[in-house]
């Protein structure tokens, strides 16, 4: 009896806790992806820009668009903020130092 305690416990705790690993690990590799593909983008629509610095978004869950921003480089190195939609189309930029 106590042997069938423990293997159902292991499994109601073990099961679950996997699926759950396992979902946030596949968000993470979604978001990434969805990351690279905006920096691809940006850099194939733009060809002054000579690299991204970094990338985050704007907005939440379950919004109808996403904003990106990008910390890229143009030309000499001089950096830019600039401002997208995920279509490589630069909507905003702002010089940085």
């Amino acid at each position: 009896m106590k042997r069938f305690n423990k293997k159902f416990w292991f499994k109601l705790i073990l099961i679950p806790a996997s699926i759950i690993i396992a979902g946030y690990l596949c968000i993470l590799l979604l978001i990434q992806i969805k990351l690279y593909n905006v920096k691809q983008e940006v850099l194939d629509h733009n060809p002054e820009i000579t690299s991204v610095e970094s990338i985050d978004h704007l907005g939440g869950w379950g919004e109808f668009f996403r904003e990106y921003v990008l910390i890229v480089k143009k030309g000499t190195g001089t950096k830019y903020r600039v401002w997208t939609f995920g279509d490589g189309e630069i909507t905003d930029e702002v010089i940085i130092k």
